[in-house]
């Protein structure tokens, strides 16, 4: 028996979250008048320390990355889904486009490219979805399967760095050149 089940069996309330905080730090949230990349300030004890509190804001009330929303609605793809701790980013499907969106964590991302997201919205992608990466302070879009492809065969983020082009989201800070 793992050890999520021995929790759910004595009781315990189980945080599929565990101590991530990506969805805490790489996005900007307006609500907090947060820029991308800058943790949020009620970031504590490994978790957001406002979770279930009234000052929470609705917008991460509302909020679930695939991997949260499928284990929430005991989705039946939700083992394909890894953890974003685990996969190196966390992704969401965006709700009005035919897009999903993917965080790649900064100081793991080549990880993402491993694993099982990569499997996950391949066939998306196949089918004509847009994939939004954002990645060490770039934006890129992908709209084909080849260049889903290409993506994961080189690091484009060191690519456009050598080629001196400017970073698209400027609160990004390069903490191996800090």
């Amino acid at each position: 028996m793992g050890e999520a089940k021995r929790k759910v069996l004595s009781g315990a309330r189980i945080s599929h979250c565990r101590t991530c905080t990506l969805c805490c730090t790489l996005p900007d949230i307006a609500a907090l008048d947060k820029p991308m990349y800058v943790p949020c300030r009620h970031i504590a004890n490994q978790g957001c320390g406002v979770f279930g509190q009234p000052e929470r804001p609705a917008t991460c009330r509302a909020y679930e990355c695939a991997h949260l929303s499928a284990r929430l609605t005991n989705a039946p793809d939700r083992h394909r889904i890894p953890h974003p701790l685990e996969a190196g980013a966390y992704f969401h499907k965006d709700p009005v486009e035919r897009a999903f969106v993917l965080f790649v964590d900064p100081a793991r991302p080549e990880i993402w490219k491993r694993s099982g997201i990569v499997a996950y919205l391949r066939p998306f992608v196949a089918e004509g979805y847009a994939l939004l990466i954002l990645d060490r302070g770039r934006r890129m879009t992908i709209r084909s399967l080849f260049h889903f492809e290409e993506v994961l065969k080189m690091d484009y983020v060191a690519f456009a760095d050598a080629q001196g082009m400017p970073k698209d989201i400027p609160t990004f800070a390069d903490p191996a050149r800090a």
